[in-house]
């Protein structure tokens, strides 16, 4: 009987994501399915359309997707040039009061697309490449990702194709390495905890 309630508990998590764009949440969702194993968990989302909305707005959201039934939140923000620990308290304070106890702020350093750049091996499969792009050291030390890895993707294409984050970013975490970034990625590797425990 208790296996049974937990079960339908499992089954029933609704998740709120706050990003700071559509094309954050849609790779979020598929990261969480792909985590998680599950394909049909719901979500609300809020976008910033940049950071500045959610550091203002995300205490108000917070409470709004706990209304539209939320009771798991991760709210998601790249670190950019932000120094990683005043950004975290800032975010930490400015979503208080938050109704959603089993919450998760996730903050990429620098961006999310650091995650794509430790696991060459899926940007030449998603892309199609003749050979896996060179990327070394920590991904999370690459300054501009999102900018390193359309290099590569031209570079490595011969010019013959065009990374465009909103469109590829999907196609690209279907085919990530999720161990492989979780030990080269300490962000992707918090969310990964969460998500495993939460949802």
């Amino acid at each position: 009987m208790n296996i049974g309630r937990k079960e339908v508990l499992r089954m029933s998590k609704k998740i709120g994501i706050i990003a700071e764009d559509e094309s954050d949440v849609d790779t979020l969702k598929e990261l969480i399915a792909r985590i998680t194993g599950k394909s049909n968990l719901s979500y609300k989302r809020f976008v910033g359309r940049g950071c500045g909305k959610i550091k203002r707005k995300c205490s108000d959201w917070a409470k709004q997707l706990q209304l539209r039934g939320c009771n798991v939140l991760i709210l998601i923000h790249d670190l950019d040039s932000n120094n990683i620990q005043d950004l975290k308290l800032l975010l930490e304070k400015n979503i208080k009061p938050n109704p959603i106890r089993h919450s998760y702020i996730c903050i990429p350093i620098q961006e999310m697309e650091a995650w794509i750049l430790a696991d060459p091996a899926s940007i030449k499969k998603s892309f199609n490449l003749k050979k896996s792009p060179k990327i070394t050291g920590n991904p999370e030390t690459i300054d501009s990702p999102k900018e390193t890895l359309g290099r590569l993707i031209r570079t490595f294409s011969d010019n013959s194709k065009v990374y465009i984050n909103t469109k590829h970013n999907t196609v690209l975490a279907k085919n990530l390495n999720l161990n492989t970034v979780k030990t080269k990625c300490k962000s992707f590797s918090g969310l990964y905890e969460f998500v495993s425990a939460n949802i």
